[in-house]
């Protein structure tokens, strides 16, 4: 079966289309971003405010331990078993001391002083080695130009006495 041209405009004109069903609510969509916007900055302005208050409130309660436990006699700090010079570390709940200037430089520099103290073992090492004689190196081992490599420890060695002797019968058995 086949239509002409004429026939399917007719039938078109029957049931109409509408070319265009997605229509966008422009705004509708703008006033939903302006409401998440504010409620997104409502939120963050009630937390920081929250956390501001939360903060002063743990510091009021900090300042007012201190001047009780200071406003106390030296006999009855000493009861609690606590001195003046401890009253702050005691209210803190014996919190760890912040680290000093020398404790923050141990630790930066702590992989600088291993590698240095590896490096000054090694040379100790070389220094030894190389003040054997040739029979001494040969008892365990190495020649003079494996100990570069003994002492680094990365390439394997010349004189290696490890190696089993030649087998040659190739695991046959005398008949």
């Amino acid at each position: 079966m086949s239509f002409t041209k004429k026939e399917l405009e007719a039938i078109a004109m029957l049931q109409p289309v509408e070319a265009n069903t997605n229509q966008v609510d422009m705004d509708a969509m703008i006033a939903r971003a302006h409401q998440l916007r504010s409620e997104y900055v409502h939120n963050a302005v009630k937390t920081a405010f929250g956390r501001l208050a939360a903060a002063y409130r743990t510091r009021r309660d900090y300042n007012k331990a201190v001047g009780a436990l200071e406003a106390m006699t030296d006999r009855e700090l000493k009861d609690l078993g606590i001195t003046r010079g401890e009253i702050r570390q005691a209210v803190r709940g014996n919190a760890p001391a912040a680290p000093t200037l020398a404790q923050k430089l141990v630790k930066a520099f702590a992989p600088l002083f291993s590698r240095y103290n590896d490096w000054r073992t090694r040379r100790e090492g070389y220094a030894q080695l190389m003040a054997m004689d040739s029979r001494q190196l040969s008892d365990i081992g190495l020649t003079r130009g494996d100990i570069a490599a003994a002492v680094a420890g990365t390439a394997t060695m010349a004189n290696d006495n490890a190696v089993l002797a030649a087998n040659n019968n190739d695991g046959r058995q005398v008949s």
